[in-house]
């Protein structure tokens, strides 16, 4: 039976949250020999994420957080959990934003990274989910369910 690791980080939010959350996924990367082009659409899928936390949810004052990563054969996780203020998110309606835009890439940047991308608010907590296939099993935007191959079409 496959076995599934995980790492945890819990914490006030402060100017060195994202580099230890960076420094914890490295670590999974490293303990659990993830591909390169795993590892890379996760780690920035994560990043972006994390920033948007980061930057949001407490609108610029500290929040707890709680991070957790899952690691098994066939999948990588991240949750984020917060307790900040909610976000205003529809991620079925994320769009690249214009090339000159300043803002705004975050998500979209996550969504394409990621092979599930989940917001919810419950309990008084933001929750996102994020989970990126291993392998054969994840691979480009085009390859997961609901896209449409030019080929196919």
């Amino acid at each position: 039976m496959a076995t599934e690791s995980r790492w945890e980080l819990s914490a006030t939010t402060d100017e060195g949250t994202l580099d230890r959350i960076l420094d914890l996924v490295g670590e999974m990367s490293a303990a659990e020999d993830v591909d390169e082009d795993t590892r890379m659409r996760f780690e920035v899928a994560v990043a972006e994420i994390a920033a948007n936390v980061l930057e949001h949810a407490g609108d610029g004052e500290p929040v707890g957080l709680r991070f957790e990563l899952r690691a098994s054969p066939q999948r990588l996780e991240a949750r984020f959990v917060d307790d900040g203020t909610p976000a205003r998110v529809n991620l079925r309606g994320v769009e690249m934003p214009d090339v000159f835009a300043d803002r705004g890439r975050g998500l979209a940047i996550a969504l394409a990274a990621l092979d599930e991308l989940d917001y919810r608010r419950k309990h008084g907590n933001n929750m996102w989910h994020l989970v990126c296939y291993r392998g054969d099993e994840g691979g480009d935007a085009g390859d997961r369910p609901g896209d449409v191959d030019d080929d196919e079409v």
